[in-house]
Parts: C-alpha cells; structure tokens; sequence
C-alpha cells in the first residue's frame, strides 16, 4: 500500500482540523468563512498551508484533504481542496492558489482529485475584461485537472 499524502503530512505537520468523518465543515478567518458539504460522511482534515506547511512567498491558507471512496483498492485516495481566504484581494488569491498548486509537495499519487476556491466577502462586479478575470482563465488554463470555484464567504460549498 503507497502512502497517502496524509500520511506525508501528518508525519511533519499538525492538522489544523483532525482526521474525523464528517459530512460537512467549515474553516473562518476574520471575517470570511468557507463551509463545505460532501453530502456524506467522509474521512477529512485540515492543515493550515500559510505560514506551517510553508512559510515564503505565495501560498494558499489551507488544504482540506478527503478520502475517496475505494471499495477493494488497497490505495488510498484523495480528494485536495486548497482554499484561499479573503476579505476583497481576490486577484492576490489567485496568484497565491497558483503557487500552491505549483509545490511538489502537494502533488502526490495518492491525490486523484484536486479543487481550488477563492473564498471572499466580495469578487469584482465587471466579468467583461477585468484583470481578474484574465488571471482566471490563466489559471485554469494552467491547472486543467483542478475544478476552481469562487465562493462568497457563508455560502456553502458541495463537493461530493
């Protein structure tokens, strides 16, 4: 059996959120509040990325990790959910989420599932051609394999 990015981290870092099964959770910062559902109980935790996991440069504040379903596979499987958490400066929360993605320490074949969510109080109002908005489809460009979200803060989130 291959070990699971879990176990990588878990053996250097204390979760922020310990290994539990739950079927919803939250994580708050100041003022903004990302609240995730997985409409089932799942095996989850959380690490706080900023300033524990990594302490330079551009960097995401959490990673929620959740465990797959994966009746007779020996493998573990996880799904990554990096969260970024803010009050307006969303377009630095993307440049932080990039850097995230980036590190080869979260990039672990355990991990089959990879999301990304910009959590704020307020995204810019104008879609047509912001900065923002080309930052965006940069992203996700970049990160194919990741499904990105932008959420106001209190809203839920589902990620089944």
């Amino acid at each position: 059996m291959a070990e699971s990015l879990h176990t990588v981290l878990s053996g250097r870092y204390s979760p922020a959120q310990s290994l539990a099964s739950r079927e919803n959770l939250s994580i708050k910062e100041t003022k903004t509040t990302y609240k995730l559902s997985f409409g089932i109980r799942r095996q989850s935790v959380v690490y706080q990325i900023d300033g524990n996991i990594i302490t330079e440069g551009n960097k995401c504040d959490y990673l929620i990790l959740a465990k797959q379903d994966t009746a007779g596979n020996d493998d573990e499987k996880w799904k990554s959910i990096f969260v970024e958490l803010k009050g307006k400066d969303v377009l630095h929360a993307l440049k932080q989420l990039d850097a995230t993605l980036d590190n080869k320490l979260f990039k672990h074949s355990s991990v089959n599932e990879v999301h990304a969510r910009i959590v704020a109080r307020a995204f810019p109002a104008n879609k047509a051609d912001t900065e923002f908005e080309k930052a965006r489809r940069r992203f996700k460009t970049k990160h194919k394999n990741c499904t990105f979200k932008q959420i106001t803060s209190n809203r839920p989130d589902y990620i089944p």
